[in-house]
C-alpha cells in the first residue's frame, strides 16, 4: 500500500498543529472567530517577529487550516475549520477511549 493524497493531507494537517507556536496562533485565530484578524494585530498578540509569524502561518496554510483575505493593504487571517473537522471528528467516532 502506498500513501494516498488523503494521507499527505492528514500529515500536513498534523504537522501544522505539531508546534507550540502554531497551536498558540491557532488558539488566537479561534478566539477571533470567522471575521479574522489583520496580520499586524496577530503579530502583536502573538509577540512573534514578522518572519517567525510568516513561517508558522505558511505551515498552517499547508495544513489547510488558514483563510487569507486582502482588505485594502492588509491581509486578514482566520481559521478554515473544514480540514480540522474532516480529520478530528471522524477520529473521535472511530476511536474509543477506555477510562
Amino acid at each position: 500500500m502506498k500513501p494516498t493524497p488523503k494521507h499527505r493531507s492528514m500529515a500536513d494537517f498534523f504537522d501544522a498543529l505539531g508546534h507550540p507556536r502554531r497551536q498558540m496562533i491557532f488558539e488566537i485565530l479561534k478566539e477571533t472567530g470567522p471575521k479574522g484578524v489583520p496580520f499586524h494585530s496577530l503579530l502583536k498578540q502573538s509577540n512573534l517577529t514578522p518572519s517567525t509569524l510568516s513561517f508558522h502561518l505558511r505551515k498552517l496554510d499547508q495544513g489547510r487550516l488558514l483563510k487569507r483575505k486582502t482588505k485594502g493593504r492588509e491581509t486578514w487571517l482566520s481559521l478554515d475549520l473544514r480540514t480540522f473537522f474532516m480529520f478530528v471528528e471522524p477520529a473521535q467516532t472511530q476511536v474509543k477511549i477506555r477510562a
